[in-house]
């Protein structure tokens, strides 16, 4: 028997914003790479991926650290087109997937559900 889930409001607005974010960050790497204007968009697109990740919240950690990721990437190329300093790419993305890491407690969450897991 299946059972089937009925997205809430704020689910269905998150994964909206998941496929806006993606998208607007695929249109800046293809539309005008390496240039400012790419990096603004870059930038656009991880802080809406951002507000997807708040809300879509989801109970799959490897979706929520790939979206994460996705977001501190975002972050990442907006930092190194304004500033051509790696230094302070990898600082700023690093401090970005930390914080959404801590913002969104992936760590409770992970331990909350351990107790789900099945042991061998």
């Amino acid at each position: 028997m299946r059972v089937s889930h009925r997205l809430t409001f704020l689910e269905f607005f998150g994964y909206l914003a998941l496929f806006l974010g993606i998208g607007i960050q695929l249109y800046a790497l293809i539309s005008h790479p390496g240039s400012r204007v790419s990096g603004d968009d870059m930038f656009g697109g991880a802080v809406v991926l951002c507000l997807a990740i708040a809300f879509i919240h989801s109970g799959h950690l490897l979706l929520n650290l790939i979206l994460i990721g996705l977001s501190g990437l975002g972050f990442g190329y907006f930092t190194f087109i304004h500033t051509q300093s790696w230094w302070w790419t990898v600082i700023l993305a690093v401090a970005t997937v930390s914080f959404l890491i801590y913002l969104l407690d992936l760590r409770g969450d992970t331990r909350r559900r351990q107790s789900n897991w099945f042991h061998f």
